[in-house]
């Protein structure tokens, strides 16, 4: 995995999100790749595990304390990874959350928080990744939803800030193809995550409607998306910029 256009040696990656989920499978096979990471994550004790685990691995590791909703905290995780490896080649912004209810349910509370990290805080990250990354260009990696693309009756502010980042992907990408920065975003379809979990219990008869409806008949897990995104971290995308890959074992193709 360190040859060829998906290598990744050399090169640093701030992944946030990555205690757990997509960014934790994320962080793992980048560190395969060769890549240098700096972990970013609200949920302390779980990324110091994986950060130990990765380190125990021989890969170089840091990790940084971050909650994306707030822009002082994201320029602080950009300065502490240019701290520890003098660049920043590859951002990812796997952090999300979601609370699901029918749409009259939601406080202001809840639709902020939701809107808050989901959208405000890739926002906060690639604005304060920029100036690092336009040294020599880079790449940046959003994880959308295919609720970027279509949604259902239970998560208005989600697929609300997931159809958001889509469209920030878009116009960063615009703006920032003159300093070399690739920007895209994956749209994974139901994955097996802590976060999809929860659906389960939220949401009657969840679990077995997203295998009836999925064409390859089984849930995702975050191993599914780790090749989308070392694809589009690697020279191997070095035309591909405001794109979104489709992840989602044939959902959305799905009529």
């Amino acid at each position: 995995m360190h040859n060829g256009l998906f290598n990744l040696t050399g090169k640093t990656a701030l992944i946030t999100g990555a205690a757990g989920g997509i960014g934790s499978e994320i962080a793992r096979t980048f560190a395969q790749c060769g890549a240098s990471l700096m972990l970013a994550d609200r949920e302390l004790e779980q990324m110091q595990s994986l950060a130990l685990e990765l380190r125990s691995a021989g890969c170089k590791v840091d990790a940084v304390a971050l909650q994306v909703q707030y822009p002082g905290a994201c320029s602080d995780a950009v300065q502490k990874t240019l701290g520890a490896y003098g660049g920043v080649d590859i951002l990812i912004n796997s952090a999300g959350v979601n609370t699901r209810m029918r749409p009259e349910a939601y406080t202001e509370a809840i639709w902020d928080e939701i809107i808050d990290i989901n959208l405000k805080g890739t926002f906060n990250m690639c604005q304060a990744a920029h100036a690092p990354l336009a040294v020599k260009g880079g790449k940046i990696v959003n994880i959308g939803s295919i609720l970027s693309l279509v949604s259902n009756a239970m998560t208005a502010p989600y697929s609300a800030s997931k159809g958001g980042v889509l469209q920030l992907t878009k116009s960063l990408a615009c703006a920032w193809a003159e300093n070399g920065i690739n920007v895209n975003v994956i749209l994974p379809g139901w994955i097996d995550t802590a976060l999809s979990r929860q659906a389960r219990v939220d949401i009657a008869g969840h679990a077995e409607r997203v295998v009836q409806t999925t064409p390859m008949r089984r849930w995702g897990t975050p191993q599914d998306i780790v090749g989308a995104a070392v694809f589009l971290a690697s020279a191997a995308s070095d035309f591909m910029t405001g794109a979104s890959l489709v992840v989602d074992g044939g959902v959305t193709a799905h009529a």
